[in-house]
């Protein structure tokens, strides 16, 4: 017997936050990236497309992003120079590097999960863009 669509279409909760978004860091600070997780997830769902994108490309984006925030705190706590550990001469702080590491690897797990939406969805007829859009 065949099941009707009603009884096929089932709710998702989103899935849990895993405890590793979430560790307390060395320096005492929670990782936010069980927050960036939570909020790209609902973001998914409404847009119908977090069945399109796999949880750990979403962990992967969050743990970028808070990695980056973390150390763009570590920046505005240190500062931009250092002291380099043999000479003393003043150098470019360590962790500016790493934060512009860790945004550049956010903005391309971000790309690739627009892509993948993108991709997900279906074409629009030019005719209902000119509709929607210039109202003919």
């Amino acid at each position: 017997m065949r099941k009707s669509k009603q009884q096929q279409i089932q709710a998702v909760e989103m899935p849990p936050v895993k405890e590793y978004l979430t560790t307390i860091q060395r320096d005492g600070s929670e990782l936010c990236a069980g927050d960036v997780f939570a909020a790209t997830m609902r973001w998914l769902k409404e847009k119908g497309c977090d069945s399109v994108v796999s949880e750990q490309t979403v962990e992967q984006y969050a743990m970028s992003v808070a990695r980056w925030v973390h150390l763009e705190e570590m920046i505005s706590k240190y500062g931009y120079i250092a002291k380099h550990p043999t000479t003393g001469a003043p150098m470019q702080s360590p962790y500016v590097t790493m934060a512009q590491t860790y945004a550049k690897q956010a903005t391309e797990i971000r790309n690739e999960i627009n892509q993948l939406i993108k991709n997900a969805r279906p074409t629009v007829k030019s005719d209902f863009v000119r509709e929607v859009v210039y109202g003919e």
